[in-house]
């Protein structure tokens, strides 16, 4: 027996509860017309059709005729019904087969979590869980946190303090090492330590300058309007990342020089 766990993506909803407290109905997938092909998006392969067509005794074909339902891809036997819960799914019964199958042809629901995160299904409320990908996805994980913590060891502390100030927006100049080193670990934990590796790797005036401009903010020597970034009554940047570039040209040095001034 081959067991397929597709469990639902937590998000953020109007009424603010989560889990168990959460109100929704369930989503029904189904084989839908696809714009590229002009059939039905059935996810089966040829290969498929044809054996589970003699297992099941269906019509697996994915023609379609706007005047005219499907014998099988239109009936209730073929609709996939998802509970905002974990679903499970058995291969060896072909009609849980070929529900699998659905759900990998459409846009509610991410083939895997590592898909999911890559960006690959922005419209998906549902995720196919596969355990050996998870275990894969955690050992991954604990590996590149071991290198973020054998790199930020080599790191002052100033550089330290400025990947703090980027990441959790608060300054730690001036704290002990082990201030410092603690809040290294809750940065690494709030974005992950991918995150942290790249600003580690990043150019380091870049982010010393980045560092620089929240801090400024944080204190009121530089204002946000949304997301554009002001010195008195200049625009400095449309946001942060602009505002950074602004500043680390060469003709802007002198007021970058001021606002370091007024920080320290």
């Amino acid at each position: 027996m081959q067991l397929v766990e597709v469990r639902p993506i937590e998000r953020e909803r109007w009424h603010g509860l989560k889990g168990k407290d959460a109100i929704t109905r369930p989503v029904v997938i189904e084989a839908l017309l696809s714009s590229t092909t002009g059939k039905l998006a059935t996810g089966l392969t040829s290969e498929d059709r044809e054996r589970l067509e003699k297992e099941t005794g269906y019509d697996l074909s994915p023609d379609y005729n706007p005047n005219k339902p499907h014998a099988f891809w239109s009936s209730p036997a073929a609709f996939v019904k998802l509970e905002h819960k974990t679903n499970i799914f058995d291969l060896s019964n072909p009609l849980d087969e070929i529900r699998v199958k659905i759900m990998k042809a459409s846009d509610l629901v991410a083939n895997s979590q590592k898909e999911f995160d890559e960006g690959k299904f922005p419209l998906a409320q549902f995720v196919i869980y596969d355990e050996r990908e998870e275990v894969e996805m955690k050992a991954s994980k604990a590996a590149i946190r071991r290198k973020v913590v054998i790199e930020a060891d080599k790191l002052s502390a100033t550089r330290k303090s400025e990947i703090i100030q980027v990441v959790l927006g608060i300054t730690t100049r001036n704290q002990s090492n082990d201030y410092i080193d603690l809040k290294l670990d809750e940065a690494i934990d709030k974005d992950g330590p991918q995150r942290i590796l790249d600003l580690i790797k990043r150019d380091k005036s870049r982010t010393s300058l980045h560092a620089t401009v929240l801090e400024a903010i944080h204190k009121n020597i530089l204002r946000k309007e949304g997301t554009a970034v002001y010195y008195m009554d200049d625009q400095l940047g449309f946001d942060i990342e602009s505002t950074i570039d602004y500043l680390q040209d060469s003709k802007n040095q002198a007021l970058k020089a001021q606002i370091i001034e007024k920080l320290n």
